[in-house]
């Protein structure tokens, strides 16, 4: 019951001040201003994002270690084309110490020696024989290049080709003098000349293989 006097409004109760003192003194105790504090956090505390947006799904973790592929010297991780040139290249090689010699001072021209054979080169060195496979050397090595001539032949001999084109290009002069000597091993040739101009003149070398398609020049 509140009672208003001139001094203000008092609570009238049948409280002792020892109970009133216990009273005040548990609820304005350190315990009960932590628990107080401790209720009011969760509605401080800022929402995640998870809690704003609940109808967005997460992205799974989709990370992938890259592979890369194991080094090996295994013939079947090499190109078709390579297989394919080491396979010529076995079938026939040629010898570093065989040298002929050749004038300086007269065209490149060399052949079995019989009749048939000048005839035929003659006819070769004159244009008369468009080269069907060219092997362009620029910028190769002298083992390279010896390399892929002895590949050149031998596709040109299966495949019964006359007449084959080598450009060997100026240069140095190292293989204008060492492809002559190769193709001299070469057993079914007919023989070889310096290439006339329409297929490179000095830079080039055109050779005249042993096969049935010559039959029609004779």
């Amino acid at each position: 019951m509140f009672i208003l006097t001139d001094a203000g409004i008092f609570m009238k109760t049948n409280l002792t001040k020892g109970n009133i003192k216990a009273f005040l003194a548990k609820n304005t105790s350190p315990a009960a201003t932590t628990g107080s504090q401790k209720s009011l956090e969760p509605l401080a505390r800022d929402r995640s994002f998870a809690e704003l947006h609940p109808d967005i799904t997460p992205f799974r973790q989709d990370k992938i270690a890259p592979s890369f592929p194991q080094k090996t010297d295994s013939p079947s991780t090499l190109s078709k084309h390579i297989k394919q040139r080491k396979q010529r290249h076995a079938e026939f090689t040629f010898s570093d110490g065989f040298e002929a010699h050749f004038p300086e001072d007269t065209a490149l021209m060399w052949h079995q020696g019989d009749k048939r054979c000048a005839a035929l080169l003659k006819r070769c060195r004159r244009g008369d024989f468009a080269p069907e496979y060219e092997l362009d050397c620029h910028g190769m090595t002298k083992a390279y290049a010896k390399e892929e001539l002895a590949a050149l032949l031998v596709q040109a001999y299966k495949q019964d080709i006359a007449c084959v084109s080598i450009m060997h290009g100026h240069g140095s002069g190292v293989l204008k003098r060492a492809l002559p000597n190769y193709i001299m091993q070469f057993p079914h040739i007919i023989g070889f000349c310096q290439a006339p101009k329409q297929w490179g003149g000095q830079a080039g070398i055109l050779i005249l293989l042993d096969v049935p398609q010559l039959s029609q020049f004779e």
